[in-house]
């Protein structure tokens, strides 16, 4: 019939891929929380605790992206991109043991926020399609952008006021990814509930 819409479902995460994405997913929003965390209860935290407690986040992070693309179901084409960005804040965690300065600190996490937030931002709008675990990087890699740009215009903040700004947008990571790595789990409970259900063929 001309002039008919057909609208196509979105595609949906298949078991196969809840179940190769759901640990670095959720251990990405355990590395969030415990970093937000430390942000709100360690009143303080000088230079040295920002450096290294951003350092190892983004370590953490870093690492827990290339396992989140590296699975077997990701797909090949997405990698170079995604990676890149994990590379970046792997490096940017070690330079950061290394900073003399607050100001220094916030220059390197805001372009490391950026990147990443710009290669999910990325994957979600060019490979969502192929690996749909890719649409929870509409929000990760929003935030992290939007944390870039804080950072960028937070020139004179002590390193208790920095400490403060990237936790309250990791903690926005954490909710997120959590929620999402519960997601994931739900969807592997249910394959498995529905393969048990699924009575066996009768052989004659």
């Amino acid at each position: 019939m001309r002039g008919r819409i057909e609208i196509v479902p979105a595609p949906t995460t298949t078991p196969v891929q809840a179940e190769e994405v759901f640990r670095p997913v959720m251990f990405r929003g355990v590395a969030a929380l415990v970093y937000a965390l430390l942000s709100i209860f360690w009143i303080g935290a000088d230079q040295n605790a920002l450096a290294y407690t951003t350092a190892a986040f983004f370590v953490v992070t870093g690492a827990l992206m290339w396992q989140y693309v590296a699975v077997d179901s990701a797909p090949a084409k997405s990698r170079s991109p995604y990676v890149f960005g994990a590379g970046l804040m792997l490096l940017a965690g070690i330079a950061l043991i290394f900073v003399g300065s607050v100001a220094w600190i916030c220059y390197i996490a805001a372009f490391a926020f950026l990147v990443t937030g710009i290669a999910e931002l990325y994957v979600f709008a060019k490979l969502r399609a192929d690996f749909p675990p890719f649409r929870n990087q509409l929000v990760t890699g929003a935030v992290g952008v939007i944390l870039a740009i804080a950072l960028s215009l937070s020139g004179g903040m002590d390193a208790h006021g920095l400490f403060g700004l990237i936790g309250g947008g990791t903690i926005i990571f954490a909710v997120f990814e959590l929620i999402a790595g519960f997601g994931h789990r739900h969807e592997i409970k249910a394959a498995v509930t529905k393969n048990s259900d699924t009575p066996e063929p009768e052989s004659n």
